[in-house]
C-alpha cells in the first residue's frame, strides 16, 4: 500500500523543467549585465529589448519601439540610461527599469550596428552600415562629429577606457583608431583577411582584441599599431569577443554555435563551449567574472559558469 502510495504521489507530482532564457523570437544579437550582475539585458533581431533577471532566468521587462533588428545596446557609466541601435537607422534611449523610451537619435543613413558611451557619458559614438562613425552629444541629442574613412560596413564601435580614443571594426578588414575629441584618424590596424565583426580595448594595457570572418581572433598592440598574436582554435567565422574587466580573458562566439574562453597572458583556449545550434551572435562575462551568457541564433540565452564551463540551469 505504501509502495502505491508512494507512486501515485510521485508520479502526481508536476516536474518543473529548468527554464532556458528563450522568450526572443528572433536572433540574439547582443548581451550585456546590469553593474550589480543581478540582470542581463538582450537586443534581438525579433526587434526587442528583453531584461532578465539571473537568479531564475526570468523575463522581467520588454522595450518595444524599434521597427527592425535592435542590433547593439549598452548601457551608460551611471547605469541609468540603455542606449540600442538598429537597422531602422535610429539609436534610442531608455530607462530601461521600467521599460520607457527616452529619445530617438535620428542622422544615419543606413543600419547603426554598434554604439558605446564614452566613460563620461557625455557623449555616445555610434557604427554604421553608412560606412561612418558618428559622436553624438547626449546633453543637446545632436551630431557632434561624422568620422569618415571605411570602406565598407562599420561593424562595431568602443571608445578606450580613458575616453580620448574610438576603436572600430569594419566589413573593410581594418580596424581604425581615432581622435575621440577631434575626430582624425590615428592608424588604420591591417592583417585580417576578412570582414571584422567586433574589436574590444583590453584593460589595463595599451592592446585590444578583434573577432573576424577570417575564422582568428587577433591582439594588437594600440601603441604601436602592430598585430602581437593570431589565435586560430576557431573553426568558422568570429562573430563576436568580449573581454573580462580584468582584462585576464576573453570570450568568443562563433558561426558553429562555439564560445571559445581565452587566456591572454599565455594566448591560449581554456575551454570551448558547445553552446549553441546555429551561430553565436553574442557574448558576455558577468562584472565579477563568475559567469558568462551567450546568445545565438537559436533565439535562447545560456548561462554559463565560469570555472567549470558547464551550463547553469534555473
Amino acid at each position: 500500500m505504501r509502495l502505491l502510495l508512494c507512486v501515485f504521489f510521485c508520479l502526481s507530482v508536476p516536474v518543473i523543467p529548468y527554464a532556458e532564457m528563450d522568450k526572443h523570437n528572433g536572433y540574439i544579437n547582443s548581451l550585456i549585465f546590469t553593474p550589480d550582475g543581478k540582470n542581463i539585458i538582450s537586443g534581438s533581431w525579433d526587434t526587442t529589448i528583453r531584461l532578465w533577471e539571473l537568479s531564475h532566468h526570468l523575463e522581467t521587462t520588454v522595450l518595444d519601439g524599434h521597427t527592425l533588428s535592435v542590433n547593439d545596446i549598452v548601457l551608460s557609466p551611471t547605469g541609468e540610461t540603455l542606449a540600442s541601435a538598429s537597422w531602422d537607422r535610429t539609436i534610442r534611449l531608455w530607462n530601461y527599469k521600467d521599460g520607457t523610451e527616452l529619445v530617438q537619435l535620428r542622422g544615419h543613413e543606413d543600419a547603426v550596428y554598434g554604439i558605446d558611451f564614452s566613460p563620461d557619458g557625455k557623449s555616445l559614438v555610434s557604427a554604421s552600415w553608412d560606412y561612418t562613425l558618428k559622436i553624438w552629444d547626449i546633453e543637446t541629442r545632436r551630431v557632434a562629429q561624422t568620422l569618415r574613412g571605411h570602406r565598407a560596413n562599420v561593424m562595431a564601435v568602443q571608445y578606450s577606457p580613458s575616453g580620448s580614443t574610438i576603436l572600430s571594426a569594419s566589413y573593410d578588414g581594418t580596424i581604425r583608431k581615432w581622435d575621440a575629441v577631434n575626430g582624425n584618424m590615428l592608424s588604420i590596424l591591417k592583417g585580417h583577411t576578412n570582414s571584422v565583426n567586433d574589436v574590444s580595448h583590453i584593460p589595463n594595457s595599451s592592446n585590444a582584441i578583434s573577432a573576424s570572418t577570417d575564422h582568428t581572433v587577433r591582439i594588437w598592440s594600440l601603441d604601436g599599431g602592430k598585430e602581437l598574436a593570431k589565435l586560430t582554435s576557431h573553426k568558422s567565422f568570429v562573430t563576436s569577443v568580449v573581454v573580462s574587466s580584468d582584462g585576464k580573458y576573453a570570450l568568443s562566439g562563433d558561426g558553429k554555435g562555439n564560445a571559445i574562453l581565452w587566456d591572454l597572458s599565455l594566448l591560449d583556449a581554456i575551454y570551448t563551449l558547445k553552446a549553441h545550434e546555429g551561430a553565436i551572435w553574442a557574448v558576455a562575462f558577468s562584472p565579477d567574472k563568475q559567469n558568462l551568457v551567450t546568445g545565438g541564433a537559436d533565439n535562447i540565452i545560456r548561462q554559463w559558469d565560469f570555472k567549470t564551463g558547464k551550463q547553469i540551469l534555473r
